[in-house]
């Protein structure tokens, strides 16, 4: 039987123009149920991009073999709005990257259920 926990996988605070993992990779033999939410702490809107990426991915935006999927791409953000994106899954491995349009603008947290067997 699958061991289920809720958890927060990890937070990234003003997040900036630089491509950045929000926590970790996904644990070995581990998926994630995902939720996340992002806080514009501007008085401008901004625009998030946010992507599900291979383990070999280390700097930049993610591109060929190191992007899984984007899920979010000039997602824009109303001053002071706190979005939530939910609904996806990640595997072993996979790391979640983000990145702002505008430096120390987005405050980032996810969160979920961790699933091991």
């Amino acid at each position: 039987m699958a061991t289920r926990l809720e958890d927060r996988f990890g937070e990234v605070t003003a997040l900036g123009t630089s491509y950045t993992i929000v926590g970790a990779a996904v644990p070995a033999t581990t998926t994630w149920n995902v939720l996340v939410s992002v806080t514009n702490r501007l008085t401008d809107s901004v625009k998030l991009r946010l992507y599900i990426a291979d383990t070999s991915w280390s700097s930049g935006e993610p591109t060929g073999g190191t992007l899984k999927i984007a899920i979010a791409y000039d997602r824009p953000i109303a001053p002071g709005e706190t979005a939530q994106i939910s609904g996806f899954i990640m595997k072993t491995t996979e790391k979640l990257i983000a990145r702002s349009d505008t430096a120390s603008a987005l405050d980032i947290s996810a969160q979920g259920v961790a699933i091991t067997p």
